[in-house]
């Protein structure tokens, strides 16, 4: 099984590999069997709360996690991060704002979610993901669950592997313990904007590939076409645009500047809002939330706190 390190990863997607996949069915049918199945649909109570804001619930998963954004995937399992990324988002807010620190536990595994990919070989489509968080498996996260898999520690082959073979039943058992509640699809900048300012991670699957630098205000610009998946941790509406930050799953792949607001954790990025929009366009973002629907949340006050 191949170990990419941040370089092969950032060159070979630039190349063409594709880590996400389309499936149409797959697609069809979540959007199917989901309550909600679009955002709007559970989330009318949050319209246009993230108007004009600052939200940054990432730093919520940095209080439980003071690094938790650095495993580097080492094969072709970028959705299982960017979706483990953004179900820790939202439930890092939701233990936050209850002020249930013990319930934390550890950050989320992509193990699972990548050996449910249903075939083997490399890449994974974002709508299978989001179906195991939400309906066939669910959230098992980074400790050793005693006669079922030890995801102490991030083992990108363990998912590679069972991805031909199929999940072993006892671990499926252990996931359907802890599912996600609700799986929507996002498709507006607006949307994705409320869904942040309310704690919601976002997993965005799309076609998009970015520079490895940033500009002095934490920008990257729009640069080639990466079959990808990334999550989206924050959004600041403060200025002219929404502007969204996006975690990486390739380590310390870029460098440079950071926003006025604060240091960005590494391997993220900030996008513009027209780039933003063209990758919700192609219907592979989904929000995630522990509760039935998209209620309202008030993010914690996270003050002037270094928390990187």
């Amino acid at each position: 099984m191949p170990r990419f390190s941040p370089s092969d990863l950032y060159n070979n997607y630039r190349k063409g590999f594709s880590g996400c996949l389309w499936e149409e069915h797959v697609y069809e049918q979540l959007l199917k069997n989901s309550k909600y199945a679009y955002f709007k649909e559970g989330a009318r109570k949050i319209k246009n709360s993230g108007k004009g804001k600052l939200s940054t619930p990432y730093k919520s998963v940095l209080k439980f996690d003071k690094n938790p954004y650095n495993e580097r995937q080492t094969t072709g399992d970028c959705v299982s991060h960017g979706t483990r990324n953004a179900c820790d988002v939202s439930r890092a807010v939701e233990i936050d704002v209850h002020r249930d620190r013990e319930a934390w536990l550890a950050r989320g595994a992509t193990e699972a979610i990548y050996g449910a990919r249903g075939h083997g070989g490399q890449g994974m489509s974002c709508a299978r993901a989001a179906t195991f968080v939400s309906e066939t498996g669910g959230i098992l996260v980074r400790k050793n669950y005693e006669g079922v898999a030890n995801f102490s520690k991030y083992n990108g082959n363990m998912g590679a592997r069972w991805g031909s073979r199929g999940l072993p039943d006892n671990v499926i058992d252990v996931a359907n313990d802890h599912q996600i509640k609700t799986v929507s699809l996002v498709r507006t900048v607006e949307e994705a904007r409320d869904a942040l300012a309310n704690g919601y991670g976002l997993a965005v699957c799309s076609s998009y590939g970015f520079s490895n630098k940033r500009d002095k205000n934490g920008f990257a610009r729009v640069s080639g076409n990466w079959a990808h998946c990334m999550a989206w941790i924050a959004c600041d509406d403060t200025g002219s645009e929404p502007a969204f930050l996006v975690q990486n799953s390739w380590g310390k792949w870029n460098d440079g500047g950071h926003p006025e607001w604060g240091k960005i954790p590494d391997g993220s990025f900030l996008i513009h809002a027209d780039a933003a929009a063209g990758m919700l366009k192609q219907n592979g973002s989904y929000a995630f939330s522990q509760f039935d629907g998209f209620p309202v949340q008030k993010l914690p006050d996270y003050g002037f706190e270094d928390y990187l």
